[in-house]
């Protein structure tokens, strides 16, 4: 059996690893879009990359991860709650996810807003992309 200790270690890992990654993906788009600015006689721009392609998927996840976390940092309360229940045991969590969920509408609808973009990205995709705790918990709400 896991021990929380070793859970939370596991979760903070993943979210600062989510984080860098967005941190990462926004830096490297930043740098893409400065050495790629039009110019005016620029040849076209080459064909969008295929979203469903794992670097895609990737820029899809890390941009969602970097806009929950913002929210999160934004929002001290839920961000306490949600850190709470992700300590409580896989029996426990989420009942306890969709509880608080089923009470705080509105953190749920701004939530889903967040994650929209991976959800849309999965069902045209047809794959599952970027699911953790909380996406599964806001799919029960």
């Amino acid at each position: 059996m896991v021990s929380t200790n070793t859970r939370m270690t596991a979760v903070r890992r993943g979210l600062y690893s989510i984080g860098a990654g967005g941190l990462l993906a926004t830096a490297a788009a930043g740098a893409s879009l400065a050495i790629l600015a039009p110019t005016a006689n620029a040849a076209p721009a080459p064909a969008t990359p295929d979203q469903c392609s794992v670097s895609g998927i990737a820029t899809t996840n890390s941009s969602v991860s970097a806009s929950m976390g913002s929210y999160l940092q934004e929002h001290p309360e839920t961000d306490k709650a949600l850190t709470d229940i992700s300590k409580q045991s896989p029996d426990q969590a989420p009942q306890a996810y969709r509880v608080y969920f089923t009470e705080n509408p509105q953190v749920a609808k701004d939530l889903k807003q967040i994650q929209q973009p991976v959800s849309a990205l999965s069902e045209s995709c047809h794959t599952q992309v970027g699911t953790d705790v909380i996406t599964d918990a806001l799919g029960a709400v």
